[in-house]
């Protein structure tokens, strides 16, 4: 068992509001997916319905009441416009959690990603305990790199099989920050 968060904590940026995902935000995921491109670097395909969205999001509210992974939904903190999604996963190594996100394609380079990453770094180090926090992305995604370096993580490493695509292996670029 992990820590307990409560489902109505919500973390806010100057821009954001990080919250518990609903059943509502699949739309917003919906849409992200019909970007031609959008789901290449990411560990799951992209839906050819809503309903397949349904069943990952189960899986995220199961995750969040076990303690074991916290997903939330990014939205814009005055508008409550759906922005993306982040969240942070317990690894299999002691004390070490993993990040991920997305922003969706509309509200890219405008640094949301920065801005959500940081906060839930903050948060997987003061809440959670964390001693490591690691992260990766597919190598030809840059922009995630330069999230990941602003927010203070550095390139550990690259993992040539490091997610599979369309059964293929993707190369990742794998980081870590370390807990001061």
């Amino acid at each position: 068992m992990g820590v307990l968060i409560a489902i109505d904590e919500v973390l806010l940026t100057e821009r954001c509001r990080l919250r518990y995902p609903r059943h509502s935000d699949i739309e917003g995921v919906w849409s992200a997916t019909r970007t031609p491109g959008f789901n290449d670097g990411l560990a799951w395909e992209a839906p050819t319905s809503l309903s397949e969205l349904e069943q990952p999001l189960k899986d995220a509210w199961q995750a969040w009441q076990d303690g074991n992974a916290y997903s939330w939904v990014i939205e814009d903190r005055n508008s409550c416009a759906f922005l993306g999604r982040i969240a942070i996963r317990r690894t299999q190594a002691e004390g070490e959690w993993s990040i991920g996100f997305w922003i969706h394609p509309d509200q890219q380079q405008r640094g949301l990603a920065t801005e959500a990453a940081r906060e839930v770094v903050s948060f997987g180090f003061d809440r959670l305990g964390a001693k490591v926090i690691s992260a990766a992305h597919a190598t030809w995604n840059v922009a995630s790199g330069r999230v990941l370096a602003r927010i203070g993580m550095t390139r550990m490493r690259i993992n040539p099989q490091g997610l599979r695509k369309r059964g293929a292996w993707v190369a990742e670029y794998e980081y870590e920050v370390r807990a001061r």
